[in-house]
């Protein structure tokens, strides 16, 4: 069971997640952070994992949304900072393999190492 509090103040909004982030729960967490969007445009967006317990893929995957969204999350509990740590080094795991499959174009002025016929 995850137990979702969310306070709204004029320039931001607090979450509070408490229990397990997974399977149906991560979705209906994933729902309510798309049914707010509007609601948290141009205002800052602090989530709290302090009392989360346990964190599946699906879990994960919803928290790098929220944080690619810029939402801060923030833990202090060991577990907790691990899980956020791993998601730290997936999305530079991603950032990195995106930069080499999309090399930046080489501008018209600049010579280029290959010839073409």
């Amino acid at each position: 069971m995850l137990r979702t509090m969310i306070t709204d103040t004029p320039f931001g909004q607090k979450w509070v997640l408490q229990g397990r982030l997974c399977g149906v729960w991560a979705l209906d967490l994933q729902e309510k952070w798309l049914s707010t969007r509007s609601a948290r445009e141009g205002r800052k967006c602090a989530i709290d994992l302090e009392d989360v317990i346990f964190v599946d893929a699906k879990g994960e995957c919803v928290l790098q949304q929220m944080a690619s969204e810029g939402a801060v999350l923030s833990a202090s509990r060991i577990y907790m900072k691990h899980v956020l740590e791993s998601l730290i080094e997936k999305q530079q795991e991603i950032s990195k393999e995106t930069r080499e499959c999309n090399p930046k174009p080489i501008a018209e002025h600049q010579s280029r190492p290959w010839k073409t016929q």
